[in-house]
């Protein structure tokens, strides 16, 4: 007896049952075969080891011989993928050897996971190697050997955010993706590669975060990066962005200063959408770098808005600066502004100084700047905000 008389597609049915009711990996663990690597059984959105159901559902049909070993017994085209087709199941590979091909596997993935997700969408660690979402310890997983027949740097596919280094970059619709720094710096700059590949390709990633022992992923898209800073942007959704940003593309597009997608959820939490591209389509096109304090630390500098996100301003990037986050607490604060005109920074009567503040070089000094409508409207408005706004009128219409 061998595969070829495996001919029930009950007995299969009834080790997708068994599998489903166990999970895979005890499922294996009882019939000790390994992971899959190549070849799955696509059935109901999930994804099965094709050999290991092969092996069980032939002693579901010939119980007196008993499920085959995975030795007994060879995977593949030429024996169970071939009779497992003959019974009607979809065998598919991932071994791709096109973007196309690997998108489609990839969007199989995902729907193996949804469908294995607990009531919060979570899955246990094995869903996510076993169907190669994931598969070790360190932050971007590639599988070059797998992808490298895709892009010459590989592709890569999950990338796991713990939380525990920079907590405040993930949000619902996103996360700004820092480089890996370690030192094996030569294998930190090919999973820098092989990410920015995934957006060169339009191939889609698995963002993991860790609860307990379980894992939340989503579907996600490699939007841009900013080697300065060392981020990725990286989106969550069932679509692909429209372009890839990796460079300044502010000047393309008009300028808008009012409009974003701001809301509130659950009537107390606020999403900001745009938060993470505005953040670094304000560092392409500035620099990390505070042009009012100096400080070039990437990790210790933000994007603020001109016109504030709460007041409905745009997410362009011509409508902010890069600041440190103290100063940008100070800006918020509005203790201090910066002059549309003269593009020096002004300190609120009777607050504390500029040089108290960090500011220790008040005029923007920028091979680009901020939008002057933008710069002109923040400055109207602390004006208002400091009691300033007929004062200053007044010194205007007496001006000669």
């Amino acid at each position: 007896m061998n595969i070829q008389h495996l001919t029930s597609a009950a007995a299969v049915e009834k080790a997708l049952m068994e599998y489903d009711r166990k999970g895979g990996q005890a499922f294996r663990d009882e019939y000790h075969f390994g992971s899959a690597t190549q070849y799955y059984i696509h059935s109901t959105d999930r994804l099965y080891d094709a050999k290991a159901i092969a092996g069980v559902a032939f002693g579901y049909q010939h119980p007196n011989d008993g499920p085959l070993s995975k030795d007994a017994f060879s995977g593949g085209e030429a024996a169970a993928n071939r009779v497992l087709r003959s019974l009607g199941y979809s065998v598919i590979g991932n071994h791709s050897e096109t973007v196309d091909a690997e998108r489609a596997w990839r969007m199989a993935v995902w729907a193996d996971l949804v469908a294995r997700g607990d009531a919060d969408g979570l899955v246990t660690p094995d869903a996510l190697r076993s169907v190669g979402a994931y598969g070790n310890f360190r932050g971007i997983w590639t599988d070059k050997k797998r992808t490298k027949k895709i892009h010459p740097n590989g592709v890569a596919i999950g990338l796991k955010h713990t939380g525990q280094h920079y907590p405040d970059d993930l949000s619902e619709t996103g996360v700004l993706y820092h480089y890996p720094v370690t030192r094996q710096r030569g294998r930190d700059l090919g999973e820098v590669n092989a990410t920015k590949a995934a957006a060169l390709t339009g191939l889609p990633v698995f963002v993991i975060t860790e609860h307990g022992d379980l894992r939340g992923v989503r579907l996600a898209w490699v939007e841009g990066w900013d080697d300065e800073s060392s981020l990725f942007l990286v989106t969550f959704g069932e679509n692909p962005p429209g372009r890839v940003i990796n460079r300044d593309l502010s000047e393309e597009e008009p300028f808008i200063l009012e409009g974003n997608r701001r809301r509130r959820r659950n009537g107390s939490v606020v999403e900001r959408p745009d938060q993470a591209r505005f953040k670094l389509e304000v560092f392409l096109r500035y620099g990390p770098r505070c042009p009012l304090s100096g400080i070039d630390v990437p990790q210790m500098i933000e994007a603020a808005h001109l016109r504030g996100d709460a007041e409905g301003g745009s997410p362009d990037a011509r409508n902010g600066l890069p600041m440190n986050a103290a100063l940008h607490r100070a800006f918020d604060a509005h203790l201090f502004a910066i002059h549309p005109d003269s593009l020096t920074a002004e300190a609120r009567p009777g607050g504390p100084s500029l040089a108290a503040m960090g500011i220790l070089h008040p005029r923007l000094d920028l091979e680009q700047l901020p939008h002057r409508e933008a710069l002109r409207w923040r400055y109207n408005e602390w004006l208002r905000r400091t009691g300033r706004e007929q004062q200053v009128q007044n010194e205007e219409h007496a001006a000669p």
